[in-house]
């Protein structure tokens, strides 16, 4: 049984805490870790620690809290980044206007241009949405198809709203918020409505947060087997499937 977090920060922690956190990992059984950078600095950092950690992959992105208009200068960093060794998707990459409202116009930019690196490097991407869903989706159903494929990160939406990411082929990756933190019924009714072969499961763990680190996510596993009626084993051996299928992994670690 091989638990997976598509979705950490480990950046964020210090670098003596990066350590702890992924020996605790390890211990639980989580063999495969996402972590995401926020900007291309932070993404670069990300490179480096999973070159230097087996079971660690990075993700290269600007999070939208973090957005600014592109330049020549973003656009070739950005390249330099994504053919960089065990980058396996871009993200975290999305919109956010509860954040911030006021960069509206450069997220959709940002997005659009990140979506577009990513079908034309033929990585997936990772999603953050914030109250942002219909110019998310207005985006999205020009973008995603063949050739892009994607997760919604951090789900915590209701029925009406999976039907819409599911509707354009997206993953969604389930993490402590919502299932766990708010236990939120709307989000647990929908959480049953995920096909098998669209879950993932996350952390979203940075250090400034409560979370354990990676370890969490047989939290968040044990939570979706009771509310999906099933076992851990089963929760956690779809969604490693399904990551693996995703980010084009070996099937057997």
């Amino acid at each position: 049984m091989v638990f997976s977090d598509s979705h950490c920060h480990l950046v964020s922690y210090q670098p003596e805490m990066q350590e702890k956190v992924l020996e605790q990992a390890i211990t639980k059984g989580v063999d495969i870790i996402v972590s995401l950078g926020e900007t291309l600095e932070a993404s670069e950092e990300t490179i480096r620690l999973a070159q230097s950690h087996k079971g660690v992959l990075a993700g290269v992105g600007i999070h939208p809290w973090n957005a600014v208009p592109l330049t020549d200068e973003i656009r070739r960093h950005f390249n330099q980044l994504v053919a960089r060794d065990k980058v396996v998707v871009i993200g975290e990459i999305g919109l956010d206007y509860a954040r911030n409202p006021q960069t509206k116009e450069i997220q959709k930019e940002l997005l659009k241009y990140q979506l577009a690196l990513a079908r034309e490097r033929g990585l997936p991407v990772n999603i953050h949405c914030r109250e942002a869903h219909q110019d998310m989706l207005d985006i999205l159903s020009k973008e995603i198809g063949p050739g892009l494929h994607g997760i919604i990160h951090g789900f915590t939406g209701n029925v009406t709203v999976l039907k819409d990411w599911l509707a354009l082929g997206l993953y969604i990756s389930i993490g402590r918020r919502g299932i766990i933190v708010d236990a939120d019924p709307a989000l647990q009714a929908a959480v049953v409505g995920i096909p098998r072969e669209r879950l993932l499961t996350e952390t979203d763990a940075t250090g400034s947060g409560q979370s354990a680190g990676p370890a969490d996510v047989v939290l968040v596993a044990e939570k979706l087997a009771s509310l999906r009626g099933t076992t851990v084993e089963d929760i956690t051996n779809t969604a490693t499937a399904n990551l693996k299928r995703l980010l084009n992994l070996p099937r057997e670690p």
